[in-house]
């Protein structure tokens, strides 16, 4: 199993799990794309069987793109000029900005 794609199901997975905790059920159908079935099934689940679930060869979750976002992305960024850590981070910052 490819460590990065479990750190990826584990970090989605605990996010979806404390928005649920903190009764922000929305934000995590908004944000996350979570179905409502997820959210019962995640609010009753430990972090142990999280971190089972987040151990597999596929992703656990189906992102949502726009490949329109991207593109604005990539027009507004220099490609070369940062690392690509740095150009996950900012697009994440676009992708969450522009759901609020």
């Amino acid at each position: 199993m490819n460590e990065n794609l479990y750190n990826l199901n584990l970090d989605y997975l605990l996010v979806a799990k404390e928005l649920i905790a903190a009764g922000e059920d929305h934000k995590a159908v908004f944000y996350l794309g979570l179905p409502p079935d997820a959210i019962t099934i995640l609010r009753q689940m430990s972090i142990k069987r999280i971190r089972e679930l987040a151990r597999s060869d596929c992703l656990r979750f189906v992102p949502r793109i726009n490949t329109n976002h991207w593109a604005e992305f990539m027009a507004t960024q220099s490609v070369n000029a940062d690392s690509s850590d740095q150009r996950a981070k900012a697009l994440m910052m676009l992708l969450v900005n522009e759901n609020r």
